[in-house]
């Protein structure tokens, strides 16, 4: 194991027993025990848990598999995969007309954003994103988007207990502030991120809308702050334009 500070070594472990299980057929508590060089005492309390959340199927004759519960999470990765890979054409068009870069993201339960997608510009300033990586959605272009599609009394009683992280000088902090922000997204069509999640960098967003008018993604362009706001009327109109697009083939009609 790596000596990494934030690496829990209980889960670490855990998931090893669910490599290992992953590549071969039933095993015993022993046979885990011994390929893992770990203590029979801690794998079976893994392996109970494991087995308690469906993640682990203990056999007639004390063997151990993967349970169906990981068929179930890898349908639904596979299906998310497909639904948002209609977008990469689209950000790649958005990337090209304007050489900035361009993110799809959608919102996950605890109000972060989640890139989905990336498609990088030329450009020697850009936003240190990664597929796959969180940012709190109050301080993005495309988190404000997504907010603001589900924007209702409860939504509101949740921003006032949000917890803010002041990322820039220009984080939005204040509850009431970034309700109105919210409200004026809703109202423009668009979400705009001016260096609240990194100096010098500005974002524009658009939603993404399913067959039944729902939000369910968002894409943004971001680039230097001189050159976005230079831009800023055109880049709005192009990411109005794609975002339109991108949903009309997703079945939304307006």
């Amino acid at each position: 194991m790596d000596n990494d500070k934030y690496l829990l070594s209980s889960v670490y472990n855990t998931l090893e027993v669910v490599d290992l299980l992953s590549k071969g057929e039933e095993m015993s508590l022993a046979e885990i025990s011994k390929e893992l060089n770990m203590g029979k005492a801690s794998i079976f309390r893994m392996l109970y848990t494991l087995e308690k959340k469906g993640f682990v199927y203990k056999t007639s004759d004390a063997k151990y598999k993967l349970g169906i519960k990981f068929a179930h999470y890898g349908s639904i990765v596979l299906e998310r995969q497909n639904k948002y890979s209609t977008a990469k054409p689209f950000l790649q068009k958005l990337r090209d007309k304007h050489n900035e870069t361009t993110h799809l993201a959608i919102l996950d339960e605890d109000y972060n954003i989640i890139f989905m997608d990336k498609e990088s510009s030329n450009s020697t300033i850009q936003m240190t994103s990664k597929i796959g990586a969180k940012l709190p959605a109050y301080c993005t272009g495309t988190g404000k988007v997504l907010l603001a599609s589900i924007l209702d009394e409860e939504l509101e009683k949740k921003i006032r207990e949000f917890k803010f992280e002041k990322k820039t000088e220009c984080t939005i902090t204040d509850s009431n502030e970034l309700i109105e922000e919210l409200r004026k997204t809703r109202a423009q069509g668009y979400g705009e991120d001016v260096e609240e999640c990194e100096i010098g960098l500005v974002c524009y967003a658009a939603p993404i809308k399913d067959i039944n008018g729902k939000t369910v993604a968002a894409i943004s362009i971001s680039g230097p702050t001189a050159r976005m706001k230079q831009n800023k009327e055109s880049l709005i109109c192009s990411i109005k334009e794609i975002s339109e697009e991108l949903s009309k083939t997703m079945g939304y009609s307006i």
